[in-house]
């Protein structure tokens, strides 16, 4: 065998992803939220770029031309100043003039401490170190002996400035867990349930499982009897302090609204939160003003930049109206008559229709959500496997299953209630096919527990 080198040519052909190409995709993909963080981003990297706060209709129109209208008008909304309270030019919102008035559980409590007037005051710094220790759940995980011996007080002393504590609104702060939180709003009550308390010290476990016959036996009491205790027991809060969290609240900005008119749905791309982006002029003019300057270079570069951003958010704006359109197009019964309308449909359903490929349709859709007659949604959320009927010719979306279970078991007799294998032969008897495993599979995921845990004696 000869060994050495030889030259060859070979053509092959090759798809290579293009900075600009990256930069389009992502665009798509992102949220509204994602892409303003972006958009700023590239405004304080590129000096070609100019950002105004609110968007002024600084996209190119959207033609329907290419979107499916039969059976449905689709028109864009003009998002012009005139037609958005929130796109003028005085840029007022009123979430951002809401004065947020959250108080914390240390404030609140302290605020209440401040007016025991019975306490000393080497009993009140006790009290304030208590509340200084409250962990995120309002429960006082603490070594009562370390800390007694901290403040150098008898053990009793200190366990009776954790009944102060204890006595401050919310009901149940202080405990030391779930149990001594449940224990103490009991207490609190004015008819003293003593089965209920009983059952909470001895068998929470048994509670959440819903073993009323073993608890009925134990105590000699009625079944009946310990349900009522358990209907009681759930009117008590396991977490008292959940009004006081830190935690911010994350608000929703719809991508999409579709609204339902005589002639039709109106569908407007949300872009009332995107700033314009425009091209200062003085450098796009800078190339042939100054032209052989070295500078050119680096003008060109980014006045590039610059334009690809602004077509790539065009496109973005064009690729979600056609894609919304064409949801909107093949779930009309969703949208007239709510989740029991929806049918299933696959990404590959839209990208057939738009002539796209599906992971274009899955970025459009990645992250997004549409304001429709019914509520707020994923995008995501209409694209659902469906489950084939006896005759063979109709499909009823997973969804649409889900909720006919939801509505079966709201009305279902909570002395007698439906198993998943009567729930199985309701579907069957209705002409659609389905298992048991499937039944407590989609039962399971609403959150429903099993029959023998929803019966009521």
């Amino acid at each position: 065998m000869q060994v050495g080198f030889e030259l060859h040519l070979k053509q092959s052909l090759k798809l290579s992803l293009t900075p600009e190409l990256k930069q389009a995709i992502n665009i798509l993909q992102y949220s509204t939220h994602e892409l303003l963080d972006f958009l700023k981003e590239q405004a304080n990297e590129n000096p070609i770029i100019e950002m105004t706060a609110v968007a002024n209709n600084h996209l190119a129109p959207i033609s329907e031309s290419s979107i499916p209208t039969h059976k449905v008008d689709y028109r864009i909304r003009d998002s012009s100043p005139k037609s958005n309270q929130f796109g003028s030019n005085n840029d007022f919102n009123p979430i951002n003039n809401y004065s947020c008035t959250t108080e914390t559980l240390e404030a609140h409590l302290l605020e209440q401490l401040s007016l025991v007037k019975t306490l000393k005051d080497s009993e009140t710094k006790i009290v304030e170190f208590l509340i200084g220790s409250l962990n995120e759940n309002g429960f006082l995980d603490i070594d009562i002996n370390w800390t007694a011996s901290l403040f150098s007080v008898p053990i009793e002393e200190m366990e009776s400035m954790i009944q102060v504590l204890q006595s401050l609104d919310p009901i149940g702060v202080g405990a030391k867990d779930l149990t001594d939180c449940l224990l103490i709003q009991i207490r609190k009550q004015e008819n003293d349930n003593q089965l209920a308390y009983t059952i909470v010290e001895n068998h929470l476990t048994d509670l959440a499982e819903k073993r009323y016959r073993k608890m009925a036996d134990l105590y000699k009491v009625t079944i009946k009897e310990v349900q009522e205790a358990a209907d009681f027991i759930r009117t008590l809060n396991p977490r008292p302090v959940s009004q006081f969290s830190d935690e911010m609240i994350s608000y929703i900005v719809p991508d999409v609204f579709v609204e339902k008119e005589k002639e039709g749905f109106l569908i407007t791309v949300n872009d009332s939160y995107i700033p314009t982006l425009s091209i200062n002029p003085y450098y796009k003019d800078y190339i042939t003003m100054k032209p052989g300057n070295p500078a050119n270079d680096y003008v060109k570069t980014h006045l590039h930049d610059a334009q690809l951003l602004i077509k790539g958010l065009e496109q973005r704006q064009m690729t979600l109206y056609k894609v919304t359109a064409t949801i909107v197009d093949a779930q009309q019964e969703f949208f007239l008559r709510g989740m029991a309308g929806l049918k299933p449909m696959t990404l590959k359903d839209i990208s057939e229709k738009l002539q796209l490929h599906e992971s274009t349709i899955s970025r459009a859709t990645s992250n997004k959500y549409i304001q429709t007659p019914h509520g707020l949604f994923k995008l995501r959320n209409f694209f659902t496997r469906g489950l084939n009927r006896v005759n063979g010719k109709e499909c009823e979306s997973t969804t649409t299953i889900k909720e006919k279970i939801k509505v079966l078991i709201a009305d279902e007799d909570k002395i007698k209630p439906f198993s998943d294998q009567l729930l199985c032969q309701i579907f069957e008897s209705e002409g659609t096919m389905i298992s048991r495993r499937t039944i407590a599979k989609y039962r399971e995921d609403l959150g429903i527990p099993g029959s023998s845990k929803r019966r009521r004696f």
